[in-house]
């Protein structure tokens, strides 16, 4: 499931096990999630899923839903399962 992977992702980016991370992805919940993880978030997500990110997205990625909702948008997986 993509929202497994992304949560994998995080917790890798963040050094934690995913089952560690809280259920709400996003700069308020996930201590140490600063504009430079986000970076390295993004480069880590792109890597796993072999995307490109706009940069000018980043902003608007700094949650765990809105991450998703854009994997699945840009790997056009519309019914949330990974390829």
């Amino acid at each position: 499931m993509l929202e497994t992977r992304v949560r994998e992702v995080v917790a890798s980016v963040f050094g934690v096990v995913p089952d560690e991370l809280p259920e709400r992805l996003d700069p308020d919940t996930v201590p140490g999630w600063t504009s430079l993880r986000q970076i390295q978030l993004m480069m880590a997500l792109e890597k796993a899923f072999g995307i490109e990110i706009d940069p000018n997205l980043l902003p608007a990625l700094a949650s765990g839903p809105a991450i998703v909702r854009y994997l699945e948008e840009t790997l056009a997986v519309p019914d949330g399962t990974s390829r």
